[in-house]
């Protein structure tokens, strides 16, 4: 039995149902201004009643523009992450774009090829979180022409916008706050000590040691990637005689390994052990005493973010610019003197 193949719905197909011209379907097609707002309205209910479904790539190659922005981003894991995305979708959905997201996993080469996946794309332009070594992926856009944004690294090349906040003097401040509390045995449990925004964190943490009049051990270590291994990491920390007074982890998702493994050795946080966590994860309210945290102004780096891009995408040449913002620490019932009063 032979079948007929079903022919997909035309711009003429439109156009008739509609009783428009092709002209204005067109139009309405490419988002100018010049239809009433009554043909505009036939014109798309012709369209979702026929199943019309416009030529992207058609589209993009006429009007050399994709209406579709990339972003890059080492996982969506963290917490930080996360939300910059949904704030970028709504961006992107206010103004007309479309976003597609890849991830570099937080591998140099993997990044670099997932960029070139999306500039294959005809990407309008590009919101990259870097890996730790982002220097062929951003040469690729120099050469290129690609209006790009890079976020939360502050970064030292000059070819490009960057919206970061002020990670460096975020730590010194809640590391000095912990000092000031009493804490002389600190610990800080990073991810990647290759990242830039943990080198600036680890410079942060160590001035505010040396800045203190008191005697402060400021320890730094990488967790490990294999949960066991991480485990055993923390019990061993724990069980030493220089056992930290306060933990600060870098980032929402070291800071959920951690509550793990500290509820499995029935350590309590302050009474044992005063938490701090950079990002702000939805589970923080929620843990008995709640997280206290560094917070991100998400928000308004990803709103900034946007604006420099869709700026640079319109403006062809533009200076690029460096935006530092602030971060806030918010202290709650897991930040509190140690048990011992140190002198």
């Amino acid at each position: 039995m032979s079948t007929k193949s079903v022919r997909n719905p035309t711009v003429l197909d439109v156009a008739e149902r509609a009783e428009v011209s092709v002209g204005t379907v067109s139009n309405v097609l490419n988002g100018r201004g010049n239809v009433s707002a009554a043909r505009r309205e036939r014109v798309q209910a012709a369209m979702r009643e026929l199943g019309f479904l416009p030529n992207g790539v058609a589209q993009s190659l006429r009007r050399q523009q994709s209406r579709v922005i990339g972003l890059c981003t080492p996982l969506t894991t963290s917490a930080y992450f996360a939300a910059l995305l949904e704030y970028f979708e709504e961006f992107a959905a206010n103004e007309g774009y479309a976003v597609i997201q890849v991830l570099s996993r937080g591998d140099p080469a993997l990044e670099l090829s997932r960029v070139e996946a999306l500039l294959g794309r005809n990407i309008d332009g590009l919101i990259l979180i870097p890996t730790y070594d982002g220097s062929a992926t951003l040469d690729l856009l120099a050469l290129r022409g690609t209006p790009a944004v890079i976020v939360d690294r502050v970064s030292s090349d000059k070819r490009f916008d960057s919206v970061a906040i002020d990670d460096r003097k975020a730590m010194r401040e809640a590391t000095a706050h912990l000092i000031g509390l009493g804490h002389r045995k600190l610990l800080y449990l990073v991810r990647d000590t290759r990242l830039p925004t943990t080198q600036l964190r680890i410079k942060g943490y160590l001035e505010a040691g040396e800045q203190s009049k008191h005697k402060v051990s400021a320890a730094v270590v990488q967790r490990d990637p294999d949960e066991a291994v991480f485990e055993q990491q923390v019990a061993d920390i724990m069980a030493s005689r220089q056992a930290p007074t306060a933990i600060v982890a870098s980032n929402s998702m070291v800071a959920l390994s951690l509550v793990q493994v500290l509820q499995k050795l029935k350590v309590r946080w302050p009474d044992d052990v005063t938490l701090l966590a950079f990002d702000e994860p939805v589970w923080a309210p929620i843990l008995s005493p709640p997280l206290s945290v560094v917070r991100h102004p998400t928000q308004r780096i990803a709103l900034e973010a946007w604006n420099r891009l869709l700026a640079r995408t319109r403006t062809p040449g533009l200076r690029p610019k460096r935006i530092t913002l602030e971060a806030k620490l918010v202290a709650t019932q897991s930040i509190g003197p140690p048990r011992s009063p140190r002198p």
